[in-house]
C-alpha cells in the first residue's frame, strides 16, 4: 500500500503545532523558528512548483516566484524576519 504525502501546508501546519492551516498565518516566535527549520529541510523538488507558490501566496500575500526554489526561499526568509 502506498502512503500518501502530506500536502506542504498540512506538513507546516503539524510542525509548528497549529490545528487548523489558518493558524500558520498568526504564529508566534517559536513556531516561527520551527517553521523556518522545518522550510530548510524540504528540498525544492520534493513539491511541485505550483504548490511552493500556492503556500506562499496564502501564507504571505506575496505574488508568484519564478521558481521552487525562489518560493521557498521567499516563505523561509518571511518566517527568519518574523522571527527576529
Amino acid at each position: 500500500m502506498t502512503e500518501k504525502r502530506k500536502s506542504l501546508l498540512d506538513l507546516l501546519a503539524e510542525s509548528a503545532g497549529c490545528a487548523f492551516l489558518s493558524d500558520l498565518r498568526n504564529v508566534n516566535s517559536d513556531q516561527q523558528g520551527r517553521l523556518a527549520k522545518k522550510l530548510e529541510s524540504i528540498p525544492p523538488e520534493a513539491y511541485p512548483f505550483s504548490v511552493w507558490n500556492d503556500a506562499l501566496r496564502y501564507l504571505t500575500g506575496a505574488p508568484e516566484e519564478v521558481t521552487s526554489e525562489a518560493a521557498r526561499a521567499q516563505l523561509i526568509d518571511h518566517y527568519v524576519k518574523s522571527e527576529a
